[in-house]
C-alpha cells in the first residue's frame, strides 16, 4: 500500500504538466520560420519565452495554469497585433495547446532625395503615409520610422504619417508593412535657396511629394507587396517661383494690433512672422499655390484668433486683412434616448473641425485654428473651447460608440452638423442625440477569416470615418455588428491581411445592400471583395 501511494505521488506532477506548443509560418509563403522569439504574456508581461526552431516550430513544457497571449517578434517580420489586440487562451491543468500564428514579411522602399540637379541632399525630413493592412478585422500600418497601431476597419483607411530623414549623401531606406504608401520631402532648415528664375522671380524649395508634384492630390503611391523591395526611388524637391504675402492684423475693433504671431503654412513646420507695431506683417517668399493663414494672440484670459486660406497667384498679394475674433461659446448637452434597464452612455468625445481651402486638412486634424473638441462630463453637459467663427462639420473619434447606443444626430439651430457643413459665426447652443434602437447585421463571410466586414453608409454625406461600422470575423467566418444607425448600407467583406485603400465606386459595385431597421436583425451571408492597389 505504502509503495502505491509512493507512485501516485511520483506520478501526480507528470500527470498534470501543462504544454503549449505550435509554429510560426510565413504569411506570403507558408514556410516555417526560424529564430522568431515567441514570448507567453500574462496581462501584458512576458512570463515565458521560447525561439522557434528552423521548420518554425516551438514548445513551452511546465507551464502554470491560467491565462495566456502570445507575441512574436523577428527583426525579419512585422508583428500582426497590438497588445490590445491578442487574443488570450487558458491553459488548464493537463492541457496540452496548440497555437498556429503568421507573420508578414516587412517590404523594403529605398531611394535617394534630390535636388534639379541630380544631387543628393543631406538630412531631408522625409514623411510617408499608408494605409497599411488588416488583420483581425482591425487595420494597422507599421514601418521602421515609427510605431504605428491598429483601429477599427472603415471605409477611410488610417493613415499615419511616419517620419525619417535623408543620410548624408540624399540616401533613405525603410521597412514597412505590404501596402500602397505615400512618399513625400520637406526642405531642410539650413539647405541653400535656389536660384531665380531667369526673368529674377526668386523661387523657393517647396515640399514635394513622390513623384515629383506639389499636392498630394497629384501624388503617385508606391505600392510594395509581401517582402518586395521597391529600390532606387527618387524623389527630386521642388524649386518653385515665389512671391511676397502683406497684410494688416487688426484687433476686433478694427485697429491694428501689434507684436501677433502669424503663421503661414500648415504641419509641424509653418512660417511665422510678427506684426509691426502698425499691425503690418509680411512673409517676402512664399510658394505659389492655396496656404493658410493665421493670426494668434492672447489677451487677458481670451485668446483671440484669425484665420482664412489665401491663394498665391503670380504676383505679390497685397492688403490681406486679417481681423482678431473672439472665441464662441458653445454650449451644449448630450441626450440618450434609451430605456431605463439600458446601460449608462459614458461620455464620448466628438470633433468639429474646420472647413475650408481646396486643400482642406482631413477631418481628425485638430491643427490650430482647424477644430475642436467637444468633451462631455458625466451628465452630458458640455462646453465647446477652441471654436472661433466659421465654416464646421462633425467627425467621431476613432473609438466607435459602445453598444447599444449609435449616434442619430449632432444640431446647432436647424442644422444637423452629421450631415452638413455648418457656418457657425456667433454663440449657439450645440445638442448631441444618441438612440438605443439601432439594428444588427450577421451571418457568415467566405474567406474572411482574420479579416472583418465593413457597413458604408449609402447615404453620401455619411460616408466619412467614424460612421461606417465593422466586425471582425471569427475563424469560421461569422460575424456580428451591432447598435448600427437605421439606414441603407453597402456590406463588404475583406480577407485578414488585405492591403487596405479607401473604398471607392469600385468596391462599392461588388458589395451587398442591405436595410438595417430599428430593432430588427439582418441576416446577410458575403465573400470576401478583392480590394484593387493603386
Amino acid at each position: 500500500m505504502l509503495k502505491y501511494f509512493y507512485a501516485l505521488v511520483l506520478f501526480a506532477p507528470c500527470s498534470w504538466t501543462q504544454t503549449v506548443e505550435g509554429s510560426v509560418f510565413d504569411a506570403a509563403t507558408g514556410t516555417g520560420i526560424a529564430g522568431v522569439k515567441v514570448e507567453l504574456l500574462k496581462g501584458g508581461t512576458p512570463f515565458y519565452e521560447a525561439a522557434t526552431d528552423g521548420g518554425g516550430r516551438f514548445r513551452f513544457d511546465n507551464l502554470r495554469e491560467g491565462d495566456y497571449a502570445a507575441r512574436y517578434q523577428s527583426p525579419d517580420y512585422w508583428q500582426t497585433a497590438g497588445f490590445a489586440d491578442y487574443r488570450y487562451f487558458h491553459v488548464a491543468a493537463g492541457d496540452s495547446v496548440k497555437l498556429e500564428a503568421r507573420m508578414m514579411p516587412w517590404a523594403k522602399i529605398s531611394g535617394r532625395v534630390l535636388d534639379p540637379s541630380g544631387k543628393g541632399i543631406a538630412n531631408a525630413p522625409l514623411e510617408i503615409t499608408g494605409g497599411g493592412m488588416m488583420v483581425n478585422g482591425r487595420t494597422y500600418v507599421r514601418t521602421s520610422w515609427g510605431g504605428g497601431g491598429g483601429v477599427q476597419l472603415s471605409d477611410r483607411p488610417m493613415v499615419p504619417t511616419h517620419r525619417g530623414t535623408s543620410d548624408a549623401h540624399g540616401n533613405f531606406e525603410l521597412l514597412a508593412m505590404p501596402g500602397a504608401y505615400g512618399l513625400s520631402v520637406l526642405p531642410p532648415p539650413d539647405l541653400k535657396p535656389p536660384a531665380p528664375d531667369e526673368d529674377g522671380t526668386p523661387r523657393v524649395w517647396r515640399r514635394t511629394y513622390y513623384p515629383g508634384v506639389p499636392y498630394p492630390e497629384l501624388a503617385s503611391n508606391i505600392v510594395v507587396l509581401p517582402g518586395g523591395a521597391i529600390s532606387g526611388v527618387e524623389l527630386k524637391l521642388l524649386a518653385v517661383p515665389a512671391h511676397a504675402v502683406r497684410g494688416v492684423v487688426l484687433n476686433p475693433d478694427g485697429t491694428p494690433a501689434a507684436k501677433v504671431t502669424v503663421a503661414l503654412g500648415g504641419g509641424f513646420r509653418p512660417a511665422t512672422a510678427e506684426a509691426k507695431p502698425d499691425g503690418t506683417f509680411e512673409f517676402p517668399l512664399v510658394a505659389e499655390g492655396e496656404w493658410r493663414i493665421q493670426a494668434e494672440v492672447e489677451r487677458g484670459t481670451e485668446r483671440l484668433r484669425a484665420g482664412e486660406w489665401i491663394d498665391v497667384p503670380r504676383h505679390d498679394l497685397e492688403n490681406r486683412k486679417l481681423r482678431l475674433v473672439r472665441p464662441l461659446t458653445l454650449r451644449g448637452k448630450v441626450m440618450a434616448e434609451a430605456p431605463k434597464d439600458a446601460p449608462a452612455l459614458p461620455p464620448l468625445n466628438l470633433i468639429l473641425s474646420g472647413r475650408g481651402g481646396n486643400h482642406s486638412l482631413p477631418d481628425e486634424d485638430l491643427g490650430p485654428g482647424l477644430g475642436a473638441l467637444i468633451t462631455p462630463n458625466l451628465n452630458g453637459d458640455f462646453v465647446v473651447d477652441g471654436a472661433y467663427p466659421g465654416v464646421y462639420r462633425l467627425s467621431p473619434t476613432l473609438l466607435p460608440n459602445p453598444v447599444p447606443y449609435y449616434l442619430d444626430a449632432v444640431r446647432v439651430g436647424d442644422a444637423d452638423l452629421m450631415t452638413h457643413e455648418v457656418e457657425i459665426s456667433a454663440d449657439a447652443p450645440v445638442t448631441v442625440v444618441y438612440k438605443s434602437d439601432g439594428g444588427s447585421v450577421r451571418g457568415t463571410a467566405e474567406n474572411c477569416a482574420s479579416g472583418g466586414v465593413l457597413l458604408v453608409p449609402a447615404q453620401p454625406s455619411l460616408r466619412r470615418r467614424g460612421f461606417a461600422r465593422s466586425a471582425p470575423c471569427d475563424a469560421n467566418g461569422r460575424y456580428d455588428i451591432r447598435a448600427v444607425r437605421p439606414g441603407d448600407y453597402y456590406a463588404l467583406a475583406f480577407a485578414g491581411n488585405s492591403l487596405l485603400v479607401p473604398v471607392d465606386d469600385a468596391l462599392l459595385n461588388q458589395a451587398t445592400k442591405v436595410t438595417v431597421r430599428p430593432g430588427e436583425s439582418s441576416a446577410v451571408d458575403l465573400r470576401a471583395v478583392t480590394r484593387p492597389i493603386y
